[in-house]
């Protein structure tokens, strides 16, 4: 009996034991975690600040400078080598002044020969009067025109006066061909600018213009359109023409790229932006603006427009941000 005793006391030392040593071993519950707060990123705008500028719009048409009065030198005779030139481009010239020639080898010792023999005939003619010497005299005239015409063909003289805008860059010796232009002569005061241009009613003659020439502005007015082309029954209709008014570029321009800018229009002052931030629908025409934090459609009205920015005349103030973007 007290046997029986010690055995359940022992029994409940040892449970109690492995109860306690359980709790020991097993780790404590984690605690919960709040769940995360998610908040949207504040959304940027990139924006333009509309601002008061002078525009304009105009109508421009690119050309080249020519002259109206415009000569080609070249030789006519025959192939032969260059002696020389005389000119350099902008050199004043005028008519019959040489401008260049070829070597003709002795052809030129032969022709103050050949005159020394026609004197001598001649003489001898006016001397005796026979038949024989009149006809000497005629051979020797004919021989005489032959070495004239070969040293005359080897020259190239000015047609006109003026200032030469191209010589072919050649050198003494170089085998040069027949009508082959090797210097053009030009009038400096008859320069103007030609342009292809078909539209009539854009330009009409007498127009007040600008003409811009390598970044230079002169004043210009315009000489010929579309519609004068096509009264004169002209087979080329697309031609636009302006006359230099005063100063005038160097010839040196010739063929040189030029703006033909008429203005048709401008706002002094006037509320601008970037022409590609307003929005069209139908006839709507409207712009984005931020205002009080966020992004709102604006009715605008359109004024003068250009190729890179438009007047608004209603609907947005200067200094108000229209979004770009």
């Amino acid at each position: 009996m007290k046997k029986n005793k010690a055995i359940t006391a022992v029994a409940v030392l040892s449970a109690a034991a492995m109860t306690m040593s359980g709790c020991y071993f097993f780790p404590d519950e984690e605690k919960l975690l709040d769940p995360p707060t998610i908040s949207a990123d504040e959304v940027t705008y990139s924006t333009f600040n509309a601002r008061t500028k002078d525009i304009e719009s105009a109508s421009v048409v690119t050309g080249y400078v020519r002259s109206r009065t415009e000569k080609e030198c070249y030789f006519t005779a025959y192939t032969g080598r260059i002696k020389n030139v005389y000119v350099s481009v902008g050199d004043h010239v005028e008519q019959g002044d040489l401008i260049a020639e070829m070597n003709v080898g002795e052809a030129e010792y032969e022709l103050k020969i050949q005159e020394l023999k026609v004197q001598a005939a001649r003489l001898r003619y006016n001397s005796t009067g026979s038949e024989a010497d009149r006809l000497q005299l005629e051979i020797e005239q004919s021989t005489l025109e032959m070495y004239q015409a070969e040293c005359d063909g080897a020259k190239v003289f000015a047609p006109i006066s003026g200032e030469v805008s191209y010589v072919f860059k050649i050198n003494p010796g170089t085998e040069f061909d027949p009508y082959k232009v090797i210097a053009r002569i030009v009038d400096p005061s008859d320069l103007y600018v030609a342009a292809s241009f078909e539209d009539d009613k854009t330009f009409a003659k007498g127009d007040a213009v600008t003409l811009t020439v390598d970044s230079d502005v002169y004043e210009g007015i315009v000489s010929y359109t579309p519609k004068d082309a096509k009264a004169d029954g002209a087979e080329d209709t697309k031609v636009l023409h302006a006359e230099f008014k005063g100063t005038k570029p160097t010839v040196a321009y010739l063929g040189a790229l030029a703006d033909i800018k008429k203005i048709n229009s401008v706002s002094k002052n006037a509320v601008v932006i970037p022409k590609n931030l307003i929005k069209y629908d139908g006839e709507r025409s409207y712009v984005q603006v931020y205002e009080n934090g966020e992004k709102t459609d604006r009715d605008v009205t359109v004024g003068i427009t250009n190729a890179t920015e438009a007047e608004i005349l209603s609907g947005l103030s200067a200094g108000e941000a229209v979004i770009i973007k």
